[in-house]
């Protein structure tokens, strides 16, 4: 409770300066570029070691640079500004001006987003970076200003990835075991269909789980799975590549909407420019964090394409309830960008 009430305060306190800074902005002093003063911040609940963390810390430096130093984020990681529920409600609401996170935590704010929940929708990592920088992005603009957020860019840690303590070479292995999952029906609803029993469980408690055979195993990207030491624990990585891990970046929709233009042309650019920074560099960790499974001990298990094909048709489950959440046409239209991006 006090944490929360820490956080809460700090944000408030935050909100003060970052709303003075703003309101100032037509008197405020102007660089030689013609670029206003403004001081910004961006929180999230991951460390600075993530893909997250140096994709911002790289828009800040060069929304710092092209400003001529006149626009400024400080960045708060580590959950310093609260956890990811409250830190987007202070997006949304004004008092925090960008946050990163992936998209399944949108979801209770912006829906659509779970359209990124249907599994095994991407053949390659590739692929799905085409769909996130095509023209289904901006249609998924108009739901996210919805919601009060403009997304600025998805980047990705790569696909999230089974680990188990039993081998897993085709669906039927999966029959019984205890996959750890986010608290997400489409996610308990896929495990389920594959025969697994899927265990909703903060992810804090997924290492001793794993240690007390609480459960028998988790899904995440490589990304998570070595920065919490998830190979230390597991005998198996089972290359499911059933989710992209996409990470978001966002900032509060009003506060985009109200910048002059140079400026928000400014923040696209740096936004663009720093996504890119983070796909090139998302490669490079998970080839490293590949690695240090390997040599933790974990045995790394490639599935071949039939049992990839008959995850996809498991998959099915999934599809019918995003329809029934989303409707069709916003469905459809990601299967189109997905069908182009396979071009």
């Amino acid at each position: 409770m006090m944490k929360r009430l820490a956080a809460v305060f700090a944000a408030a306190a935050l909100a003060l300066s970052v709303t003075a800074c703003s309101s100032a902005k037509d008197s405020a002093p102007v660089s030689e570029n013609g670029y206003p003063e403004y001081h910004w911040n961006a929180s999230m609940t991951v460390s600075e070691t993530t893909i997250n963390y140096k994709m911002v810390e790289r828009f800040a430096q060069l929304l710092n640079e092209r400003s001529d130093g006149a626009i400024t984020v400080d960045i708060y990681p580590g959950g310093q500004l609260g956890n990811t529920t409250e830190f987007t409600e202070a997006v949304i609401g004004g008092s925090i001006d960008f946050g990163t996170g992936m998209t399944t935590d949108l979801v209770d704010f912006v829906p659509a987003l779970g359209i990124f929940d249907i599994p095994n929708l991407f053949d390659t990592v590739d692929q799905m970076r085409a769909v996130l920088s095509s023209d289904f992005t901006d249609v998924l603009n108009e739901y996210n200003n919805r919601g009060g957020i403009q997304m600025l860019g998805y980047s990705d840690a790569g696909f999230r990835q089974l680990t188990t303590n039993k081998a897993v070479h085709q669906v039927a292995d999966l029959a019984g075991q205890k996959i750890r999952v986010m608290t997400n029906k489409y996610h308990i609803a896929y495990w389920n269909a594959l025969g697994a029993s899927a265990t909703p469980m903060q992810f804090t408690e997924v290492f001793m789980g794993i240690q007390q055979g609480t459960i028998d195993g988790e899904e995440n990207p490589y990304m998570n799975i070595v920065g919490n030491n998830i190979q230390e624990v597991q005998d198996y990585v089972v290359e499911t590549n059933h989710l992209g891990h996409i990470i978001t970046f966002y900032m509060n929709n009003e506060l985009y909407q109200s910048l002059p233009d140079n400026v928000r042309e400014l923040v696209d650019e740096c936004a663009k420019d720093a996504v890119a920074y983070a796909n090139s560099i998302a490669d490079e960790s998970i080839a490293a964090d590949k690695k240090i499974c390997e040599d933790a001990g974990c045995e790394i298990i490639t599935l071949d394409e039939e049992t990839l094909g008959e995850l996809r048709d498991k998959a099915s489950v999934v599809y019918d309830m995003v329809r029934a959440d989303l409707g069709d046409e916003l469905v459809n239209q990601m299967l189109a960008a997905v069908e182009a991006a396979r071009e």
